[in-house]
C-alpha cells in the first residue's frame, strides 16, 4: 500500500470515528468485551492504523475459521452481550468459528476502504461481506467478486423468497444472496413534535430546528429529497438533484442536529431528535426494546427501498467457508432466531408464520412479554404490497454520475 492510500484510509478511519458512535444496543465497551478495539487504543496512531487496516486477516487456508464484515445491530445477540446465538449455532453445526465485526458503517466509506485491495488482488482480510445493492454491482462489474457455486446453497435454493432474488444489481444471483432488507423513511415522536408526521416537508419545517436528523448516506438523502419533489430516483438527471440540494440547503442554519449513520438511533431512541430519516428494521427494534412511542412512517411521496447482500470478495477469500455461511442464513430455523430479533425484511419463506408460532408457544407457557414481542414482530419482516407500494430503488449510477451527486451532497453535509 502507498503511503497516499494509507494515509487516505486513516482519514476516512478519523472520519467515521469523529462522525459516528455505535448505538446503544450494540455499545463500543459491549463490543470491545468481545474483542474489539479498547477507546483509548483508538486513538493512537497503532490504532488508527489498526482500524483503517484492511481486516483480521481472513480465514485463508485454515479450514476451521471465517472472517465475516457486517453492519451494526444486524445480528442477534444473547441477553448478557457476550454472544451471537444464531453464529454460535453455525459453529456447533460446521466447527468453522466466526470472527464477526460490526465495523461496515458506511457504503461509501467500505467501497473507498476496500478498493486499493480489491484492486491489487490482495486479500481484504474477510471472508464475507455484507454491503449494499449498488455497492454489489459496482464490485460485480470490477471482478471483485467471487462468483457463487449455487449447488453448494441448497437451502438458499429451496427458501428463498421470490422478491429476494434476481435483483437489479445481480439479476442471476450470480454474486450475491439478499441478507436482510427495508425502507428508508420518517421516523418520529408524536410526543415531541406535538402533530402527526406525514410528509418529507415535514421533516424540514422550522418548528422542529435542532431536532431534526439527516442521513450522511448521500442517496438516501438524495433520494427521499427527490420523492419530495416527484421524481423518481432511478430517473433523475443532475439537474434534479441540484434541486434536491437547493432543498435540502434552504432550511435554517442548524436546522438539522446531525447527519448521521447508525448513530441516529441512539439520539432518536433517547428524545435528542424529534424527528429523523431512519430505516424501517431499527425502527421496529426501537419500539420493542428502547422507545415504543417512535413511529415510523413512509411519507406521502415515498421512501426508499433497499437490501444488504452476502458476498464474497477476491482475493484468498476461504470459498468452502463461505459458501458454507451462506447456505446457514437460508435455514429457515436459523432465519426466525435472526428475524426474531433484528426485525428487518427477510428472504426467507415463512419466517413470519415461524415467528407466529413461537407467539402462540410462549402464550401457552404463560410468558406474556415474549409473546407481545413476537406477535408484534411477526407482520415487520416480510414486505407486502402495501408496505412497499410507495417505495423506490436507487439509481444505478455511473463513476461520473456518482461523483457529480456526491459533490453535490458534500456542501449539504457541511450545512
Amino acid at each position: 500500500m502507498s503511503d497516499l492510500e494509507r494515509r487516505s484510509q486513516i482519514e476516512l478511519s478519523i472520519d467515521r470515528l469523529m462522525r459516528r458512535d455505535p448505538i446503544s444496543r450494540r455499545t463500543f465497551m459491549g463490543r470491545a468485551g468481545k474483542g474489539g478495539l479498547a477507546v483509548g487504543a483508538l486513538f493512537t496512531l497503532p490504532g488508527l492504523l489498526a482500524a483503517c487496516a484492511p481486516g483480521p486477516g481472513g480465514s485463508g487456508g485454515d479450514g476451521s475459521k471465517l472472517a465475516w464484515l457486517n453492519w451494526p445491530a444486524y445480528i442477534d445477540i444473547s441477553e448478557d452481550e457476550t454472544s451471537y446465538p444464531s453464529i454460535e449455532a453455525f459453529t456447533e453445526q460446521t466447527g468453522i468459528e466466526v470472527e464477526y465485526d460490526e465495523g461496515l458503517l458506511d457504503n461509501a466509506d467500505f467501497l473507498a476502504q476496500y478498493a486499493p485491495d480489491l484492486r491489487a488482488g490482495n486479500n481484504t482480510g474477510w471472508d464475507v461481506m455484507s454491503p449494499g445493492g449498488w455497492v454489489v454491482e459496482r464490485m460485480a462489474r470490477l471482478g471483485w467478486l467471487e462468483e457463487l457455486d449455487h449447488s453448494k446453497l441448497p437451502n438458499w435454493t429451496a427458501n428463498v423468497a421470490d422478491y429476494a432474488k434476481g435483483l437489479w444489481f445481480d439479476p442471476d444471483n450470480k454474486y450475491s444472496v439478499w441478507w436482510q432488507g427495508g425502507i428508508t423513511g420518517i421516523a418520529y415522536d408524536p410526543e415531541m413534535t406535538g402533530r402527526e408526521v406525514t410528509t418529507f416537508d415535514d421533516l424540514l419545517d422550522p418548528a422542529f430546528s435542532g431536532r431534526a436528523g439527516g442521513f450522511s448516506d448521500m442517496r438516501d438523502m438524495f433520494g427521499l429529497t427527490l420523492l419530495s419533489l416527484g421524481v423518481e430516483p432511478a430517473n433523475a438527471t443532475v439537474d434534479d438533484v441540484q434541486r434536491a440540494q437547493d432543498t435540502l440547503l434552504g432550511v435554517p442554519d442548524g436546522h438539522f442536529r446531525g447527519f448521521y449513520g447508525n448513530e441516529y438511533y441512539d439520539a432518536l431512541a433517547a428524545g435528542d431528535l424529534a424527528i429523523s430519516v431512519a430505516w424501517s428494521g431499527d425502527i421496529s427494534q426501537m419500539n420493542l426494546y428502547d422507545n415504543d412511542k417512535v413511529v415510523f412512517i413512509v411519507p406521502e411521496s415515498g421512501g426508499m427501498r433497499w437490501n444488504d447482500n452476502l458476498v464474497i470478495p477476491k482475493g484468498g477469500a476461504n470459498l468452502e467457508n463461505a459458501h458454507k455461511l451462506l447456505n446457514y442464513w437460508y435455514d429457515p430455523v436459523a432465519a426466525t432466531t435472526l428475524s426474531e430479533y433484528v426485525g428487518y425484511f427477510t428472504p426467507v419463506k415463512g419466517v413470519d408464520e415461524r415467528i407466529a408460532a413461537d407467539a402462540e408457544t410462549a402464550r401457552a407457557e404463560d410468558d406474556a412479554e415474549t409473546a407481545d414481542l413476537y406477535e408484534a414482530l411477526a407482520p415487520t419482516v416480510v414486505p407486502t404490497e402495501d408496505q412497499t407500494a410507495n417505495t423506490y430503488t436507487d439509481k444505478q449510477l455511473t463513476e461520473d454520475e456518482e461523483a457529480e451527486w456526491n459533490a453535490l451532497f458534500e456542501p449539504v453535509l457541511g450545512a
